[in-house]
């Protein structure tokens, strides 16, 4: 039985889902009282003037071409950074951008040049379609340790899935401090990143770069949950369930971490439904991502 703070969380995430398969002019609705299974033994379905029909108690959808099951392909920007933000040099700073997709979405930050941001010092998230049958929100952070010695950078968070691609830049200007933003003042400036005791000069505080938000995978497959942490020394990822016990093979040998921080979840079932907190730490910080995992019936 699901607890009222499922229900919410997946209201919440299925607000958006009222989508158009490109190409098709299919209007395609995941419907939130379907979706959340309500009753595992109900079935409804309701047809739109193009036949589109939802049903089942476990949220599979389903076309007005002789009943065969269908799954939308889109991707869109759920959160988009800034347009037009200052940085202060010598600070770090972060920028966020928020993706929802199907399949799972490819992420990634470039730089204004258009190539990828991968210098020293600028964390990069990357994830690929490994799991076609996925739906999921990824949420990605570029954390930028010191700014460019240009006026200004462009920085682009682009998402790729199923031939489509989505994206959204921000223009950081780089100033030396606040009495120097000058043309700038009406930009927003950056909050930097707590500040690391001097004596911890080139220690880097643990800092959750990619996970996903939601995630709607089919039952029986294998999950792949990423939680990419930047840090120095590099932190340690542990995975923990709704009751704050550690995630592992130890306790169930279909879950197991990586070396790399992915949660591995084998043979998706019903009872896996839930949140999963991805922690990771090292000497000088904690950080935390929770991600919703939705077990969904196969086509």
């Amino acid at each position: 039985m699901m607890n009222v703070k499922h229900l919410l969380m997946l209201a919440v995430c299925l607000l958006p889902a009222l989508l158009v398969t490109p190409g098709s002019g299919r209007a395609v609705v995941l419907d939130p009282d379907t979706a959340l299974g309500a009753s595992a033994s109900a079935s409804s379905s309701s047809s739109s003037s193009s036949g589109t029909v939802v049903s089942s108690a476990e949220g599979s959808v389903r076309g007005g071409d002789g009943g065969r099951a269908i799954r939308p392909t889109f991707v869109k920007i759920t959160a988009a950074p800034p347009a037009r933000v200052a940085q202060i040099r010598g600070t770090t700073v972060e920028l966020e951008c928020e993706i929802m997709g199907s399949p799972t979405p490819t992420v990634q930050w470039v730089h204004g040049s258009g190539q990828t941001a991968d210098w020293e010092d600028i964390s990069v998230n990357v994830i690929s379609e490994d799991t076609p049958t996925s739906v999921a929100r990824v949420v990605t952070r570029l954390v930028i340790d010191r700014a460019s010695r240009a006026s200004q950078t462009t920085f682009t968070c682009i998402g790729r899935a199923a031939g489509q691609e989505v994206s959204s830049s921000t223009v950081v200007y780089h100033v030396d401090s606040v009495a120097h933003l000058g043309n700038y003042s009406d930009v927003p400036l950056l909050r930097p990143v707590a500040a690391v005791d001097t004596m911890f000069k080139n220690l880097k505080a643990a800092r959750i770069t990619l996970h996903y938000k939601t995630l709607f995978e089919n039952m029986g497959s294998t999950v792949v949950l990423p939680c990419k942490a930047v840090g120095r020394p590099l932190p340690e990822i542990t995975w923990l369930n709704e009751e704050g016990n550690v995630v592992g093979s130890l306790q169930d040998a279909r879950f197991r971490t990586l070396p790399t921080g992915e949660l591995i979840i084998t043979g998706l079932r019903w009872a896996d439904m839930g949140s999963y907190t991805c922690v990771a730490k090292n000497v000088l910080a904690k950080d935390e991502s929770e991600t919703f995992v939705y077990p969904i019936r196969p086509n």
